[in-house]
């Protein structure tokens, strides 16, 4: 059904956008290694730097394609407590992503410091 396709091309331009921010966060390892990651900005399921935070019934926060991952092989439960979830409804949490966007920043701006010290 159309349904169907849309959201398979939806899920896919996602996963492309989680792909291109695993490609960006591993030419950031080396300064991210120096660097404490808040527990905050990592998804509980992948245990990756959030791109796409999304808030689950559990109040748990996942990074949006794990947890439509989660949801579509069926499972009702929660990732973290293994409670039944009381709705599938995913919500973005802007206040999450912005806090990363800034740490990512900052971590980019940090490796093009270390990148100068290095060369001196």
């Amino acid at each position: 059904s159309a349904q169907l396709d849309g959201a398979a091309v939806h899920q896919a331009r996602l996963e492309r956008e989680l792909d291109d921010h695993r490609e960006e966060l591993a030419a950031l390892r080396n300064v991210m290694s120096r660097r404490e990651i808040p527990a905050t900005f990592l998804c509980p399921i992948s245990c990756e730097v959030m791109k796409e935070p999304t808030l689950a019934a559990d109040g748990h926060v996942y990074e949006r394609v794990c947890m439509e991952q989660w949801l579509q092989t069926g499972a009702r439960t929660s990732p973290v407590t293994n409670q039944r979830l009381a709705h599938t409804t995913l919500t973005p949490v802007h206040a999450i992503k912005s806090m990363i966007a800034d740490f990512i920043e900052e971590t980019r701006d940090l490796g093009g410091a270390l990148d100068s010290d290095d060369s001196r």
